[in-house]
């Protein structure tokens, strides 16, 4: 009788399907899938990760897990996974908080806008030392159901004075609070032009309301998420977006239409254009 090893099923594996594994995951190590499957403890259930990992699924999508900034979110189908590089948005807006924190009397107070699984807003408040009052929309209920699971196993890690709230909305509509920080991982990929450049896992299972805009709607639908910003920002507060690099520029010339200074596109860790922000205009 064959005894079973899960070393010797996974080299096994990894050999076989080596060429497929560095096409959908590159990078992807033989040591980092025997880590992925200490997660498990069954015969049935490596069986059930080698056949998800042999459709390409990303690695997040099998185990519901997505480590981001210094936290581990569960995630499914109706969020984004994660991406190391939207961390620059949050250690950027934590700086900003605490410089303003020290100059207002009243509570800070943010929103997080397409939140998807909650990972900016609740890094963000877990990041501050301070109390304060933050808001996350989406426009899918599915998603915000994915927020509200992490906050209620993350809630230990942030202050007991702060308080997040959760509401479907699509951008700031409905939304009649005002806000020292405005932030946004929108969708941002035009559905036609841009879409040649999507990675073909993504394009497969990652939720496209999150993804794409209509190419004819682009310009109109960041042009009422700036104005939006604008009418929902506290004067000298600050809206800070991920964006396409082929158009944070033009868009940067947008926002600079609206009542915002300071306005700049922001790179990532590849030199890439990747964020767009500005500081409303003090009027005095």
């Amino acid at each position: 009788m064959e005894v079973f090893s899960l070393d010797v099923l996974t080299e096994k594996f990894y050999g076989e399907e080596r060429d497929f594994l560095e096409n959908h995951y590159p990078g992807i190590s033989l040591s980092r899938i025997k880590s992925e499957l200490s997660h498990y403890s069954t015969e049935t259930e490596y069986t059930a990760f080698f056949n998800q990992l042999r459709k390409g699924k990303p690695l997040e999508y099998i185990r519901s897990r997505a480590y981001f900034y210094k936290s581990e979110f569960y995630v499914d189908g109706n969020v984004l996974i994660p991406r190391s590089e939207t961390e620059i948005l949050v250690e950027q807006a934590s700086l900003f908080a605490k410089k303003m924190n020290r100059q207002i009397d009243e509570k800070f107070k943010f929103i997080d806008i397409g939140t998807g699984s909650g990972a900016i807003a609740l890094s963000l408040v877990q990041e501050l030392d301070f109390p304060v009052s933050g808001v996350a929309t989406d426009i899918s209920s599915g998603a915000l159901e994915v927020a509200k699971k992490n906050n209620f196993f993350l809630r230990f890690k942030y202050s007991k004075e702060s308080n997040l709230e959760f509401k479907v909305a699509d951008r700031l509509e409905g939304i009649k609070e005002k806000f020292h920080l405005v932030l946004s991982n929108p969708p941002y990929i035009k559905e036609s032009d841009d879409r040649h450049k999507v990675h073909h896992q993504v394009e497969k299972y990652e939720p496209h309301l999150a993804l794409y805009l209509k190419d004819e709607e682009y310009d109109s639908w960041f042009n009422k998420l700036f104005k939006q910003a604008q009418d929902a920002l506290f004067e000298g507060g600050m809206f800070y977006m991920e964006g396409h690099e082929d158009h944070l520029e033009y868009q940067k010339n947008i926002l600079e239409k609206f009542d915002f200074k300071d306005v700049q596109v922001v790179k990532d860790y590849t030199g890439r254009d990747r964020f767009l922000k500005g500081i409303k205009t003090c009027k005095n």
